[in-house]
Order: C-alpha cells, then sequence, then structure tokens
C-alpha cells in the first residue's frame, strides 16, 4: 500500500491512499484501480488521469479526466461503492494501456499533488508455450500452457482455438492433445477472444526442392533440399 498525507496542524490530513503501487494484467482482461482519499475541506472536483497521456491535454502541467479520453472510450468506469473510495475500471486491456494511474482531488485553495506516484499498470500479451512434445509417425502429441509473464488474481478461464475453431471442453490454462502437420493452435482469456495469443503451430508437410532448377543433365550434380516450417521452430 502506497499513501501520501500532506496536511496542516490540528486539521484532518488531505490523503491518498493506492491500493496497489504495481499492477500487472493480461491483454483483453479488465483490471481495478483503487485508492481511498480525503480532505479537510470539501472536495469539488475529483478523476482519474495518467502522465503518458498528457500529450493528449490542452496544456501538459494540467491533468485531464481520463474518462474522456478518446483511447479509453467505453472502456472506462469509476466506481464510488463507499465513501472516500474511488475505483479506476479499465475493460479489453490492451498494451499501450500500460502506464502510471493517478486520482486527483481539488477543493477551494488546495489541488492534491499530482507529481507523487501512484498505481503502475503494466499489461502483457498471453503466449502458448510448448510444455511437452511427442512426435510420432502421423502426428504430435502435445502439452501446451497459455501463459503470461502476469500471475493475475483469481481463477480465469481460458479458451483454446485448434485450427481458428474453438476446443469443447477445455477452460484451464493447459491444452494437452495430438496435432497434426499444419495444425494451428492459439489461445485467449474467455470472453476476450479478440486479444488471443500469436498462433502456434505443429510442423507441416516436408517439401523438397532441386537446385538447380532448370533441366539435369545425366552424369551431373543436383542439390535436394528437404524443408519444413514449425512455430516455434
Amino acid at each position: 500500500t502506497l499513501f501520501y498525507l500532506l496536511g496542516v496542524y490540528d486539521r484532518p490530513c488531505n490523503r491518498a491512499i493506492y491500493t496497489d503501487r504495481s499492477i500487472c494484467a493480461s491483454k483483453g482482461s479488465s483490471v481495478d484501480i483503487s485508492c481511498t482519499y480525503s480532505s479537510y475541506k470539501t472536495i469539488r472536483y475529483k478523476f482519474w488521469f495518467s502522465p503518458e497521456r498528457s500529450h493528449q491535454w490542452q496544456s501538459p502541467s494540467q491533468p485531464e479526466d481520463l474518462s474522456e479520453d478518446s483511447q479509453f472510450a467505453g472502456r472506462v468506469q469509476v466506481l464510488e461503492s463507499e465513501r472516500g473510495r474511488s475505483t479506476l475500471r479499465i475493460t479489453d486491456l490492451t498494451e499501450s494501456d500500460s502506464a502510471q494511474y493517478h486520482f486527483k482531488f481539488t477543493t477551494d485553495g488546495f489541488e492534491w499533488n499530482s507529481s507523487l506516484p501512484a498505481t503502475a499498470l503494466t499489461v502483457t500479451a498471453l503466449q502458448v508455450q510448448v510444455s511437452r512434445i511427442t512426435v510420432h509417425q502421423s502426428d504430435t502429441e502435445a502439452e501446451l500452457k497459455c501463459h503470461s509473464s502476469c500471475s493475475p488474481a483469481g481463477r480465469l478461464s481460458y479458451v483454446w482455438f485448434k485450427n481458428r475453431q474453438k476446443v469443447r471442453g477445455v477452460e484451464t490454462s493447459t491444452f494437452k492433445g495430438r496435432v497434426y502437420p499444419g495444425d494451428i493452435i492459439s489461445c485467449a482469456l474467455k470472453g476476450h477472444e479478440n486479444y488471443g495469443s500469436p498462433p502456434v503451430y505443429a510442423p507441416r508437410l516436408p517439401s523438397v526442392s532441386v537446385s538447380p532448377s532448370a533441366e539435369i543433365v545425366e552424369g551431373s550434380s543436383v542439390t535436394l533440399t528437404c524443408s519444413s516450417d514449425a512455430n516455434p521452430a
């Protein structure tokens, strides 16, 4: 917990207490950024902002309400479940949302110091990692994991795609099954399928190329190249 106090002797303090110093979340998910605040004067105006968006402000030194930023249109809510507690909820997270998020309030003659550190958000994309693989003559037996460098709280449900079709009955971060040459596999968080991982695919059927490609004369030399492709290689 990170907090700052600014007060006058024998008076309640102006303060903002951020619940988290840093948050890591997966691309496509949602996040709640919270703080509690108070002042010894009536608060006239309050909002959340991000210094990284200062290039969009009319004046770089005057923060502007994040809920009015076009980048966050339809993705931001400010919730006040109780007096003196504000929560910024951002949905459908993208990697460009990685930034510092600050809460600001003003009273008559006072403005909360917006230069103080607040909550840092890091958004990372999902990746499919190969945990185990066994190659057979006609197919490959694979164990894959839908991975994020974040460790999000709570139980998350996942969606797996094989050749762009949902794999039924699998909602965990692990996929186990047989894949065939050319099969394409990807994963996403359930409800956020538009933010899936880059695909991985099993080795494609090999092809053979001949060099030189011109007519071959008996007794001459040729080079035969056998190639395939896979991701990861």
